[in-house]
């Protein structure tokens, strides 16, 4: 089990970037091991200590996880290495490695929540992946398109919004009928079927659909191996054409985060797995956040609190900006109190 022990307890570490608050206590688990939680520790985090903590996470290799600094700070980025997506008529193309968005890390920024937002990059730049792989033949059945990509001019298309206004009227989905929709789609190279189909009383429409391994040759290209060959359910809120696409790409997503949660690992322990016992993770919390009076007195009350209020001051942002300022007024007008720090500049 990972926890933070103190030298003075245990004769072990503190790990690279953290310090223990003075006065901070330690806490006993129900299986004998003493701690100090991780609300009593302070952190000031470099490129070092952040690449100690990337080095103990477990994902898979075709999403390396890296750790870097620039003019603004630090941040950790996911990389993907793949096939092209757009290039799917060539069954032989090269990998190649792309690069998702950089996430900021703040130095004070808590071990735990550096681990949660490799898990979040990781889960986004999968789901980035899966919005270019699902593809849709045209009207006329001569091009594909990618209607869920990521790279769509949202600028152009608000300008252009009467275009995109939904047209279509509920129909009485049958198993054929869906099937004819799927034909039209694609999803990493490979088709969907239509399992079965449930029409309930409540107008939800309960389509179940697998999305099939492809033939020798496609097996070699496509990239997210997991999810086929899965037989899975698609919710419906109505019977319509769009209301089948949207739970389609739904459900994928759902799929791919679910993968990352299982075997997304720290120290080897798949912290967001739902194979744990929920129940004991908040026997868990209640034994590492509800600490007896008798533990902490009123000076390291007082300490730790200027501390975390010192951390929650460094986040607020630093407006600089007439027009922002302007802007983020009708927030705040008309509120009398409001707790913690607002904007600087503001």
């Amino acid at each position: 089990m990972n926890t933070h022990k103190t030298q003075q307890d245990t004769g072990s570490y503190i790990a690279l970037g953290e310090y223990c608050l003075i006065s901070a206590p330690t806490v006993n688990l129900p299986n004998g091991e003493s701690c100090v939680p991780q609300h009593f520790y302070g952190y000031n985090h470099d490129l070092e200590s952040v690449e100690s903590i990337l080095k103990h996470i477990q994902f898979s290799n075709h999403y390396p996880i890296f750790c870097a600094e620039d003019d603004q700070g630090l941040f950790i980025q996911v990389g993907i290495i793949g096939r092209e997506n757009y290039q799917r008529n060539n069954p032989v193309r090269s990998k190649k490695i792309v690069y998702g968005r950089k996430w900021r890390v703040e130095p004070n920024l808590p071990t735990s929540e550096i681990i949660q937002t490799v898990f979040l990059a990781l889960k986004k730049a999968r789901e980035h992946e899966i919005r270019e792989l699902i593809t849709l033949s045209s009207i006329d059945g001569q091009k594909v398109s990618t209607p869920f990509n990521s790279h769509h001019d949202l600028p152009l298309m608000a300008e252009c919004r009467s275009l995109f206004q939904l047209s279509e009227t509920k129909q009485s989905f049958t198993i054929e009928s869906v099937q004819q929709l799927l034909d039209t789609l694609r999803f990493d190279q490979t088709k969907i079927q239509c399992v079965d189909l449930v029409h309930r009383r409540n107008g939800k429409v309960l389509i179940d659909v697998m999305f099939n391994i492809g033939d020798k040759e496609q097996d070699k290209n496509i990239e997210f191996s997991e999810l086929h060959g899965i037989e899975t359910t698609l919710v419906l809120n109505s019977s319509s054409a769009n209301e089948l696409l949207y739970a389609l790409m739904d459900t994928l997503i759902q799929l791919s985060d679910r993968y990352v949660e299982k075997h997304f690992k720290f120290n080897g322990f798949n912290r967001f797995s739902r194979e744990h016992d929920l129940r004991q993770i908040g026997e868990f919390s209640i034994n590492t956040r509800f600490i007896q009076s008798n533990k902490l007195d009123e000076k390291g009350k007082q300490l730790i609190t200027e501390h975390n209020c010192s951390v929650d001051e460094s986040r607020a942002p630093n407006i600089k900006l007439e027009q922002q300022k302007l802007r983020l007024a009708e927030s705040f007008r008309n509120i009398e109190m409001i707790e913690g720090f607002l904007p600087k500049g503001f």
